[in-house]
């Protein structure tokens, strides 16, 4: 496989930022929110999905062949 110079950086700004952050995480996104903070750009939040329960997929299903 190639080396692509544009992957290879960002995989070594990655390593350097999860170093600097000690491997963790939630010290990772902390630093990052910080950064997206302190930049003054808006940045757009969509609230979570909901997780599909396999009773709710069954139900669903069911609805459509009745349907």
């Amino acid at each position: 496989m190639k080396n692509d110079p544009i992957v290879a950086e960002v995989r070594s700004i990655r390593d350097e930022l999860a170093a600097q952050c000690g491997y963790d995480i939630k010290e990772i996104f902390r630093k990052l929110r910080e950064q997206q903070a302190e930049s003054g750009l808006k940045y757009v939040r969509y609230p979570a999905r909901r997780v599909a329960l396999a009773e709710d997929v069954r139900a669903s299903n069911a609805d459509r062949k009745t349907g």
